[in-house]
């Protein structure tokens, strides 16, 4: 069976306040495309996933690179509050 979901990982927005997949401007990068970015200083990157899964490993900037950011979340849940946290803004 399948069945239509409002959100691909559960982040537990209201659906007014979760980006919409039809206006999404995001686009996937390959993974030579994603380590060029990795060396611009302009970039950030943000680990959305769980502290576990992000202590078991991540990809690190190259030094003047881009910056790393780990939010230490628990789980999907715990994201949207770390988006609204002063010092994340």
């Amino acid at each position: 069976t399948i069945q239509k979901k409002e959100e691909l990982v559960a982040y537990g927005l209201p659906v007014e306040k979760a980006p919409s997949l039809k206006e999404n401007e995001t686009k996937h990068l390959e993974a030579d495309q994603y380590h060029k970015m990795m060396a611009q200083p302009n970039t950030v990157i943000i680990d959305v996933r769980n502290h576990y899964e992000a202590a078991i490993g991540h990809f690190q900037p190259p030094p003047g690179g881009a910056e790393f950011i780990d939010p230490k979340v628990r789980n999907s849940h715990e994201l949207p509050k770390w988006l609204g946290m002063p010092e994340t803004q």
